[in-house]
């Protein structure tokens, strides 16, 4: 392959100005970016990569290094899709918007929240990322306990295939019958193809939002009372579950002002309800009983105040979690006291809370201190991977790993649907 006359190509494609080069180790082969305008042009560079075998990298909204051994081998194109970013569609009737894989989500609420509207109570922290990318990765980051998976508000989707042809799923009624080859493209990381469009479902921007602070006596009580709320079909905007020391490093000067100091045992459950009035109350009543029911009572709202904040950006200085796990909701019990109890066995201690809840179960963020002070380090990653182990007995997964059963069936479909290996090489495998 000439390197010059293969830019050249791009240029001809996207436009010069579209194309620019990716700097790359010594001995690497050639990379490059560029900014396809529309799904055709996407088309045409996926199909000029496959004849030459150059590897096609998707980025979203940031260049994310790839250094996957497979791709450091090979000519690649990063495809970023930041042109790509508007509202194709927005049917406010059927409550569904059709926009471009490069739209990011905070994007998409800048359009959507004038009309009244929301993509929904995801994560704050997920908005910056770019439709097609929340949708090619799938992660529990970007789960609502109202809304459910961001994958499951995905009703179509357009891509591209290594060879160069485009597919549409159709967006058609429940009653439709035949497989959902959305579901196929979801999470698939760009190794099936290249997103280009997706049809989401949305909703009506929330009447009313109501936060509320619980304290309860154990971690295992307050943690009974989220899933008892939750079984009694409560849709919570959002759900944390704090252990006493997590709670004091993230919310300690609005626990000062709240009373009586949270006892070493206790536990903190703060909750956001939202939706028409009448139903935010509903849910926070239910989320009041299941409390009451496994011993706690209500607390300073202020505290449920700080935490909203702290989820949608607040600057205080918060270490980032040392380890996070994922449990159903019968293993997150024993996969906390697990991890504890290995850290001490470790000679340091585990403070945690808990959340993106859903029927499936949450998440366990766990942070690793010492004398007061987050580990880092080598000692870090020595204590880590004996709470990883001890997570792991328990029934817990480590947040992103993946189950391998099914990667003979993915490798035939990527072998039958590209061939050459040109899709993200590296990616899932």
């Amino acid at each position: 392959m000439n390197r010059d006359a293969f830019a050249r190509e791009l240029g001809v494609l996207v436009g010069d100005g579209n194309v620019q080069g990716v700097p790359v180790t010594a001995g690497e082969p050639p990379a490059w970016q560029v900014a396809p305008g529309s799904a055709a042009e996407v088309a045409e560079v996926v199909r000029r990569c496959n004849r030459d075998g150059v590897a096609v990298l998707p980025v979203g909204s940031g260049a994310r290094p790839t250094r996957w051994k497979a791709v450091a081998e090979r000519p690649r194109v990063h495809v970023a899709m930041r042109r790509m970013d508007h509202v194709v569609h927005l049917d406010e009737t059927s409550l569904l918007v059709h926009v471009q894989a490069g739209l990011t989500g905070a994007g998409l609420e800048k359009v959507l929240v004038p009309r009244g509207l929301s993509l929904g109570d995801y994560p704050a922290t997920m908005l910056g990322s770019t439709i097609g990318g929340m949708i090619a990765v799938r992660t529990p980051g970007k789960s609502s306990a109202r809304h459910g998976f961001l994958e499951d508000a995905v009703l179509g989707v357009s891509a591209v295939l290594a060879d160069g042809r485009s597919i549409h799923t159709r967006v058609a009624p429940r009653r439709a019958t035949g497989p959902d080859l959305a579901r196929a493209l979801c999470g698939s990381e760009g190794t099936i193809g290249v997103i280009t469009s997706v049809v989401l479902r949305i909703h009506l921007k929330a009447e009313a939002r109501l936060l509320a602070a619980y304290v309860l006596p154990s971690f295992d009580a307050a943690l009974a009372a989220a899933y008892l709320a939750l079984r009694e079909e409560c849709q919570p905007a959002g759900l944390r579950v704090y252990d006493s020391a997590e709670a004091r490093a993230h919310l300690g000067d609005e626990l000062a002002l709240a009373g009586p100091a949270l006892d070493d045992d206790a536990a903190l459950l703060l909750v956001a309800t939202a939706g028409p009035t009448d139903l935010a109350v509903c849910d926070r009543d239910l989320v009041t009983s299941a409390v009451e029911a496994e011993g706690g009572a209500a607390t300073d709202p202020r505290l449920a105040d700080a935490w909203w904040k702290l989820r949608g950006g607040d600057p205080r200085q918060v270490p980032p979690p040392s380890l996070q796990v994922t449990a159903t909701p019968s293993k997150l019990r024993a996969v906390y006291r697990a991890v504890r109890d290995a850290a001490r066995d470790a000679g340091a201690t585990a403070r945690a809370h808990v959340s993106r809840f859903d029927a499936g179960g949450a998440v366990v963020f766990v942070t690793l201190v010492a004398d007061g002070k987050p580990l880092d380090g080598a000692r870090l990653d020595a204590v880590r991977a004996t709470c990883e182990q001890a997570a792991g007995d328990a029934g817990g997964w480590l947040l992103g790993a993946r189950p391998a059963q099914m990667d003979p069936y993915l490798a035939a479909l990527r072998a039958e649907l590209d061939p050459n290996g040109i899709l993200n090489p590296g990616a899932l495998s």
